[in-house]
């Protein structure tokens, strides 16, 4: 659940390849992506307290834009700046996640009984510092539990944590891959692009086949094990490094798009996977956010990428951080308030429409006036 980054729609009336929006850095289908996932977070949430997949795409958009980011920045020559890169990346991602937190502390002094006090307070520096899925974990969190009163109001803080120890990790990755092929290229022809796919590989084959036997053993500490979901963020960036080659005509655009939504919407409806996440399961809504991707801007009146670049949508994906961000701490405060197990569907949408609202202002004056900053470049990775 990133923080989207500042883009004007263009015009989508013209067809547009998943290669030539990926060259300008903006994917309106993407931010569509964004919200269709966000949208299965917070309904399951709400209503229905099953897994529906959504974050698991949003690990794999994560990383995918964060790929062709550092792609550009490598095949245009630039310097990669570590430093610079990191610097500006939580300068966009914490403000909002403080002001969230504070109001968390607030809403838990006001609402929650006191005897609860410290645990939220433990786990808010937790969320703060990216360490609250191993909290979680340690204290074998029922991540499952049907009643959400009883719950951290800053639980949902552990795929958060998880994206900003990979935030961490990868650009170092792609730091190694730099020296690595500065270092063997004078043996070798090896491209930067190829060997970014070996370690990413690598980085899949490893986390996926840990996942499968720790969910298989203890899935209850593997959903919040960074090591069992770096393989969600792997196969984002292998799709994002692959993406140029993957070129597929209109109709399988049209095909590849509707069925990804198809797949995509009826994970957590067909079966319950709950139990079974993140181990191979999971590769169900990571393969169907792959194949929305892969399909790009059909220039079809029929494909998907007409739902997706429905400007109300993209406008929600734009917001999908901050909403994310609000709708459980809300949910759960308010039935903790209320001393109910699970909301009406009245209640239900009160609470999703004061978390829009306020994702909104969020968005709008906490995280889009920062990124107006700049913080000083130091730190230069440079690549062959």
């Amino acid at each position: 659940m990133t923080a989207a980054a500042p883009h004007k729609t263009p015009n989508t009336s013209k067809a547009g390849t998943p290669e030539e929006s990926a060259g300008t850095g903006y994917r309106p289908e993407v931010q569509g992506l964004r919200a269709l996932a966000v949208l299965m977070v917070v309904t399951y949430h709400v209503w229905l307290g099953r897994v529906s997949g959504g974050v698991d795409i949003f690990l794999l958009i994560s990383a995918f834009l964060l790929t062709l980011s550092f792609m550009r920045k490598v095949e245009s020559g630039k310097p990669l700046r570590l430093i610079s890169h990191w610097l500006h990346l939580f300068k966009r991602l914490l403000p909002a996640a403080v002001v969230v937190i504070l109001g968390v502390l607030v809403g838990t002094w006001a609402i929650l009984p006191q005897s609860r006090w410290p645990d939220v307070l433990e786990q808010a520096w937790a969320s703060l510092l990216y360490r609250q899925n191993w909290l979680l974990a340690d204290s074998a969190v029922d991540y499952y539990a049907q009643d959400h009163s009883g719950a951290s109001p800053l639980q949902h803080f552990w795929s958060l944590s998880i994206q900003g120890q990979v935030f961490i990790l990868w650009p170092l990755v792609f730091a190694g891959a730099a020296l690595l092929r500065k270092a063997v290229r004078r043996w070798t022809s090896i491209s930067y692009r190829q060997l970014a796919t070996l370690a990413f590989g690598a980085i899949f084959v490893a986390s996926f086949i840990y996942s499968v036997d720790r969910t298989a053993t203890n899935q209850a500490y593997a959903y919040f094990d960074t090591r069992a979901r770096l393989w969600e963020f792997a196969l984002g960036s292998l799709l994002a490094l692959a993406l140029p080659y993957l070129k597929p005509g209109k109709i399988l655009r049209v095909v590849l798009g509707w069925a990804g939504v198809a797949a995509m919407i009826s994970c957590g409806l067909l079966l319950t996977v709950d139990r079974s996440f993140p181990g191979f399961v999971a590769l169900w809504p990571t393969l169907a956010a792959a194949a929305i991707i892969v399909a790009g801007q059909s220039g079809s009146r029929f494909g998907a990428d007409r739902l997706l670049t429905w400007k109300p949508l993209v406008a929600l994906g734009d917001n999908s951080y901050a909403l994310y961000l609000w709708h459980w701490p809300l949910l759960v405060l308010a039935l903790a308030g209320a001393g109910i197990a699970a909301p009406s569907l009245g209640q239900g949408l009160g609470i999703v429409a004061i978390s829009v609202v306020l994702a909104v202002l969020t968005t709008r004056y906490v995280e889009k006036p920062l990124r107006e900053w700049h913080w000083p470049q130091r730190g230069v990775w440079r690549t062959p």
